[in-house]
């Protein structure tokens, strides 16, 4: 989805522009070296023209927020903020109509010149306008070209398919547990609000495709731990979740009590109301337990 957003270097579209103006200018079929007003029209015409293409393609190639899936436009504000990215392309579509409007305003004036160091004159002035919308909004280029980045390797999990979510303390085994179930090596995603990779991998069952997905970092420990960014993260995959494994390990090897585990387990499943639990107890094979 974000790949497909052209990353906007200032320098490179306004010498791309200015140099298909010129261009074009020279190549027009017209009697262009008698009249150089017609020439300093075709100018700004392109220039502008190259100029609005290059920044409205940022902003005809971000989706609908409103029309995505809750769980990938919560994701998108956790990582960049959509308000922000609103904000942003606001200002590079304000830049688009500006940068029209000049257009059409220098083309006028062009055409009216007395003579033809005018024309060139005001050709010239018409640029630096150009320049000038482009450095407003220079901020708001690099916000979007940062967010792109952010975005663009944003991990394979399709919100339409059903999906387990697996939770559970560090090193209780829900990294095998998510092998077991899916027979395969999970795909590792980078989010920006974990150092942890979250892995994501899925099976056939009757016919129909189960994702499963292990958060590391995420359902891992106490709320009262989490910052606002973790939290809002936590809310996001209430929209993922159709089912959430809670693994136990009763052993107590993964260096926390069953107390703590059950502490964690009551935690989540009070955040998540409305999505079913499964416990599923881990190393079973070290000992015999009795757990309901």
């Amino acid at each position: 989805m974000f790949k497909e957003i052209p990353r906007i270097d200032i320098d490179e579209i306004v010498d791309k522009a200015f140099r298909n103006a010129k261009k074009k200018a020279l190549s027009s079929k017209k009697n262009i070296n008698e009249i150089v007003k017609e020439k300093e029209s075709i100018r700004v015409t392109v220039a502008g023209e190259n100029l609005a293409e290059s920044v409205f393609k940022v902003v005809e190639r971000y989706p609908s927020f409103d029309r995505l899936p809750p769980f990938t436009r919560e994701l998108i504000d956790v990582i960049v903020g959509i308000d922000k990215l609103r904000h942003n392309l606001g200002a590079l579509s304000f830049a688009v109509n500006t940068i029209n409007a000049v257009k059409i305003e220098y083309i006028k004036n062009i055409r009216r010149a007395k003579s033809s160091q005018d024309a060139s004159f005001l050709r010239k002035q018409c640029y630096g306008r150009y320049i000038s919308i482009l450095k407003q909004v220079e901020k708001n280029l690099k916000f979007l070209n940062n967010a792109r980045e952010k975005l663009k390797n944003l991990p394979s999990i399709n919100p339409d398919l059903y999906t387990v979510v697996i939770a559970g303390f560090p090193n209780v085994g829900k990294s095998s547990l998510l092998k077991a179930l899916t027979n395969s090596e999970p795909e590792i995603n980078s989010y920006p609000f974990t150092t942890k990779g979250i892995n994501v991998s899925s099976f056939t069952y009757n016919k129909r495709k189960i994702q499963v997905v292990d958060t590391p970092g995420l359902l891992d420990r106490e709320l009262s731990y989490r910052n606002p960014i973790e939290l809002q993260a936590i809310s996001a995959l209430k929209y993922l979740a159709k089912l959430i494994l809670f693994v136990f390990d009763p052993t107590e090897s993964c260096g926390y009590t069953m107390a703590d585990q059950m502490n964690l387990y009551n935690e989540i499943s009070e955040s998540f109301v409305g999505v079913p639990f499964i416990k599923v107890l881990n190393k079973t094979d070290l000992k015999d337990w009795g757990f309901k």
